[in-house]
């Protein structure tokens, strides 16, 4: 397959959360975990900067939890301009790609798609956030059958408004399903049908999601929706179609160039609601930025036998090396070559002569994690939060004030070292 270049902005902070671009999709990128394990995530580039609405609804979107939605790890500053929206990846096919290897949706199929789907739609309006972009490639149905509305950037970006996403779906399956000859596959002519309550739909004023699930239990009772066997993706051409039904998806590469620079300039990552360090799920080597004051923790920090307090002042012993910008000292912190420390080996140049004044973070608690799988580690849980402050630049200019965060809870994976304790990685829980 055709390479293709990894923005350098998208590459780092794939790198430093132990993730690689390994496909190209309509949204951005897939990218696979360098561990060798199969777990997959998207990197999706959204144009935008960082303000005050924009981390609002990027503290929005990360809270809304719903089985039809993709969950959203993460929101990053990647590049002036560019925020990189870090989702969920959720396998199947897109509406588009069943539709062009099989024949129309039935009623029940079609109510099977948009009954869950516009309570999607509303889980994400109580969270005061909109769509904006549904469409027959942005509704994936998994391999169990349960419909996903995918592609949040609209959301993140505030585009679309309430009663257009509720449009766009009806329009979108209907669209999915036989003409207006519909009789002539549904049943009796003259029989209520779907499309007749969805064509209704359309010229209701203020159409609420309650309308749209109340059309389809009207006309039908919801049915599993068929799948294409692979003989008939592949007379489609749809083993290789992208989500968005361009040509084939392309595995990525990087060029050897490219990485070098990316190792000269870092990607920059601002610690603010909307940006912060990756912390994503499952074995993830992106860390939160914990900043705090110079340098001060001892060996002794390091060297506890007790995993739990170690991880403690692990965790702020990494903020003062950050904050100090001190690459040598990331060896007290992190196994060296390890997935942290790669992933904070790319971070420290783009915080070379930056301040961070009035820093402080709050380790809030900590505790053993006991799992079978320990991946030959001692795993903590770590909650903390940061305080308000204000990111100086190395060259004098103005200070940004960033707010303060959350608690947020992430799992250090510790492994035992002639020095004492050393974080191996970092995953959500």
């Amino acid at each position: 397959m055709d390479s293709v270049l990894v923005p350098s902005d998208v590459e780092s902070a794939l790198a430093m959360a132990g993730f690689r671009a390994v496909e190209v999709t309509g949204a951005g990128w897939l990218a696979a975990a360098l561990d060798g394990s199969d777990r997959r995530l998207e990197l999706h580039v959204v144009p935008g900067v960082v303000d005050d609405r924009t981390a609002k609804r990027a503290v929005r979107l990360r809270d809304v939890r719903y089985e039809h939605l993709p969950q959203v790890l993460e929101v990053l500053d990647l590049s002036p301009g560019r925020l990189g929206l870090v989702v969920e990846h959720v396998p199947g096919l897109s509406l588009a790609q069943i539709r062009a290897a099989r024949a129309p949706l039935t009623d029940g199929e079609a109510a099977t798609v948009t009954i869950p789907l516009a309570g999607a739609i509303e889980a994400l309006h109580a969270a005061g956030l909109t769509h904006g972009s549904v469409s027959e490639s942005t509704v994936v149905v998994r391999p169990d059958g349960r419909p996903v509305l995918t592609d949040l950037r609209g959301a993140l970006g505030g585009a679309g408004d309430p009663e257009a996403d509720l449009r766009r779906l009806v329009t979108t399956v209907l669209a999915q399903m036989p003409g207006a000859d519909v009789h002539l596959v549904a049943g009796i002519a003259g029989e209520l049908t779907l499309r007749d309550g969805f064509t209704e739909l359309l010229g209701v004023p203020g159409l609420r999601a309650g309308q749209v699930v109340d059309a389809c239990f009207r006309a039908t009772e919801p049915t599993p929706v068929r799948l294409p066997d692979a003989g008939q993706l592949a007379s489609s051409a749809l083993s290789t179609g992208a989500r968005e039904g361009d040509p084939a998806r392309r595995q990525v590469g990087t060029r050897r160039d490219e990485r070098a620079r990316r190792r000269r300039q870092g990607v920059r990552l601002t610690v603010t609601a909307v940006a912060a360090v990756l912390v994503l799920g499952g074995g993830v080597a992106g860390w939160r930025l914990l900043g705090a004051q110079a340098p001060a923790a001892t060996a002794a920090a390091q060297e506890t036998p007790d995993p739990v307090e170690a991880a403690i002042e692990l965790s702020r012993l990494r903020a003062e090396v950050l904050g100090a910008g001190d690459q040598a000292a990331l060896g007290a912190v992190e196994v060296v070559d390890g997935p942290a420390y790669r992933a904070d080996s790319l971070l420290l140049p783009d915080l070379d002569g930056v301040r961070l004044d009035g820093l402080t973070v709050d380790v809030q608690d900590a505790w053993l994690v006991t799992d079978e799988d320990t991946r030959g580690t001692t795993d903590v849980a770590v909650t903390s939060a940061t305080s308000a402050y204000d990111r100086v630049p190395a060259d004098g200019g103005a200070a940004t004030q960033v707010a303060a965060s959350t608690a947020r809870t992430v799992v250090l994976g510790l492994r035992w070292t002639p020095g004492g304790w050393r974080v191996w990685d970092v995953r959500q829980p």
